[in-house]
């Protein structure tokens, strides 16, 4: 596939079809990530592919724990209690008002495919060592964006989602994960239910106005 055509494809799938990914394909691709460059070639990042058995019961003790309000505790820090500055501030009120208009009479089917982690076949958890220097989080981002791109490349929908990674040690009793690597994020992969209302219309965020992040100094 064109680089270019790849690259705009790139959206959140909210809701994925049954149809089955087949497991050397999800291997083809994480191998292929591994290209990806880390500082002083570090590599810090580990991948766990879940699928299966295995998956359905982690989603079905994963809805458990919604349903019954658990408090989440992520191995990264809560989202939600991080004092962002003005500037990400801004753009995050910003996308939350269009993500309103967007979903309108969607916000229950959003929350539905949400909740059973968007009934996805397949699901990536990404990690770095707890004990790794900041660099080590901009790298994890990157071989993320490396599965991604190459997924979709080879036909694959994905959603990267911070609620995945809600409650490690719940994924951890279906993945091994050790206790001395945080779960950072997880990527669902799969194929989109193109039937599914939620997946549709592609909601295509505004961005920043490019000379309010660029400047170019001679």
């Amino acid at each position: 596939m064109d680089f270019e055509e790849v690259f705009n494809k790139e959206r959140a799938t909210r809701k994925f079809s049954t149809r089955k990914v087949d497991d050397e394909l999800i291997k083809e691709i994480i191998k292929k990530a591994q290209q990806s460059p880390s500082l002083l070639n570090s590599q810090p990042w580990r991948a766990y592919a879940i699928t299966g058995g295995a998956l359905l019961k982690l989603k079905r003790e994963n809805k458990a724990y919604i349903a019954r309000k658990v408090p989440v505790s992520e191995d990264f820090s809560t989202m939600l209690s991080i004092d962002w500055s003005t500037f990400p501030s801004q753009n995050m009120s910003n996308m939350g008002a269009f993500v309103t208009y967007f979903l309108h009479n969607k916000t229950e089917l959003f929350e539905n495919a949400n909740n059973n982690m968007f009934y996805a076949p397949a699901i990536i958890f990404l990690t770095i060592p707890k004990k790794s220097p900041a660099w080590s989080v901009f790298d994890l981002g990157i071989f993320a964006q490396s599965i991604m791109l190459l997924a979709i490349n080879r036909g694959l929908d994905t959603m990267p989602a911070h609620s995945l990674v809600a409650y490690p040690d719940l994924i951890r009793k279906y993945t091994n994960i050790p206790d001395d690597e945080a779960i950072g994020m997880a990527i669902a992969i799969g194929y989109a239910d193109k039937a599914a209302e939620v997946n549709s219309p592609t909601y295509i965020p505004g961005r920043v106005p490019f000379d309010k992040i660029f400047k170019l100094i001679k």
